[in-house]
């Protein structure tokens, strides 16, 4: 239980006009506040020596006024939460009080005035943690959820944020410690009770292994659906980047003319291609000129495939595999690409007399019509399927890189422990690695973990939650 006197408030609304605002308060004295500068009448004048009915989990409508000057702040809804059954596990007071800056300001600084002090980034949700009413991972898929710009996003958070990451990891744990008690019991007694049955460890051991492999596999798509993937479209002038560019954003973002060159500058546009954001690199075509602009261009677009995640290299059906695409393709080098043949509308006939001459295979090879859209479906579906490739499962929850260290050390843990068995080396060398796997668990889910981690995860939230 988090032993902490001091009593905070944060406005948890995001800034801006809006129709209502949210001001919160957690701690031993946040009731005591609002009820000194709240009345359920207007006439406040009258009725300073009423206390308030305020029942916990009940809305009551009223008026916050300010007792230094008398007047009334705002017409608000007051929620009171009663320790331990709030967010924070504490007494926990949540005020709507009407929207715009302003008034949630004024709220928050009469509140401050009481004795409540200004919350920090994540503190509500870090005193959650503390106050065991979630784990770590329950906490960091808190902010997931916020920062969520698509559904998939959305739904893999929420996974974790009802406990079914932790429920894992826990369980795991569960199982190598109920192992590690018994093999250090057997070295503490061996007489009475002596090495622990190898063939069970073994089984244990290989089991709580294949899972974590498995979750550790969930981080590579994992960080493609928190951060997005940054994905690059390459080709020589005139291939239909910028036509490609505008049928995936469903708009007319790039202009499109049959002059070569046009596109002069990197375009970056965000998209949700089947629940992962994508931010889109239209890049200008890449070729020998002396046009200084286009050369500036053509720097930009080099730079713009070091820095992505994926390149999608578009070929002209038409003009096709030529000493342009070997130079792009070398500037792509072992990075992974998907060849676009383009013009499909234009140049079905020619598609089998397409060379393809790349030191490197593509991911997928799609031939398309940028114009009329035909196949580019099956290209948005072949970059959902570049992005969970490692991960059988495009669903559940998957692990952020934190998570991800400590679940690869963990299972790096267990197949010293599978080559100590396999050796026949005494149990105490099982032990020592099977205690740096529970103890990496342990991190993972809060039960072991320092300040300084906290600090961390917690800094990355926003005010008021």
């Amino acid at each position: 239980m988090l032993i902490n006197d001091e009593t905070i408030a944060a406005i948890s609304t995001a800034p801006g006009i809006g129709a209502i605002s949210v001001v919160r308060i957690s701690g031993s004295i946040a009731e005591k506040i609002v009820r000194e500068i709240f009345s359920a009448n207007h006439d406040f004048r009258n009725s300073a020596d009423e206390l308030p009915v305020l029942n916990s989990r009940v809305a009551t409508h009223g008026y916050i006024y300010d007792p230094s000057i008398n007047e009334i702040v705002d017409e608000v809804i007051v929620t009171i939460f009663k320790a331990p059954r709030s967010y924070t596990g504490e007494d926990l007071v949540e005020i709507s009080c009407h929207g715009g800056p302003v008034i949630a300001s004024q709220l928050l600084a009469l509140i401050t005035k009481q004795g409540a002090r200004l919350a920090r980034r994540g503190e509500f949700t870090e005193r959650a943690f503390l106050n065991g009413r979630m784990d770590l991972t329950q906490a960091e898929a808190v902010l997931d959820v916020i920062q969520a710009k698509t559904t998939r996003q959305s739904r893999r958070a929420l996974g974790a944020l009802t406990g079914h990451l932790g429920r894992q990891i826990k369980d795991v744990r569960v199982d190598l410690m109920e192992v590690l008690t018994r093999i250090v019991a057997g070295i503490d007694f061996p007489e009475e009770i002596g090495d622990a049955p190898e063939p069970e460890v073994e089984k244990v051991v290989n089991k709580c292994l294949e899972l974590l492999d498995h979750l550790a596999r969930t981080a590579r798509s994992g960080k493609f659906l928190r951060e997005g993937v940054k994905l690059a479209l390459v080709g020589r002038p005139n291939a239909g980047k910028s036509s490609l560019l505008n049928q995936l954003l469903k708009f007319e973002r790039a202009i499109v003319t049959d002059i070569p060159g046009t596109t002069r500058d990197a375009i970056e546009e965000t998209i949700d291609i089947n629940g992962i954001p994508v931010t889109l690199v239209d890049t200008a075509g890449i070729r020998e000129t002396q046009d200084l602009v286009e050369k500036i261009g053509i720097e930009r677009s080099t730079r713009a495939i070091e820095d992505s995640d994926l390149v999608i290299l578009i070929v002209d059906l038409g003009a096709g595999w030529a000493e342009q695409e070997e130079q792009i393709a070398e500037l792509i080098g072992d990075r992974d690409f998907i060849l676009v043949r383009n013009k499909l509308d234009l140049f079905s006939d020619q598609l089998l007399d397409t060379a393809l001459m790349t030191t490197s295979a593509p991911v997928a090879d799609i031939a398309l019509s940028a114009v009329t859209g035909k196949n580019v479906d099956l290209l948005t579906a072949e970059i959902e399927k570049w992005v969970f490739k490692d991960n059988p499962l495009s669903s559940g929850p998957s692990l952020n890189v934190r998570q991800a260290d400590l679940c690869t050390r963990a299972a790096q843990s267990l197949r010293h422990v599978q080559e100590t068995l396999a050796a026949g080396l005494p149990q105490d060398c099982l032990a020592t690695d099977l205690k740096i796997a529970v103890d990496a668990l342990s991190e993972i889910s809060g039960e072991l973990v320092s300040e300084q981690i906290i600090g961390q995860v917690f800094a990355t939230f926003c005010i008021g939650k």
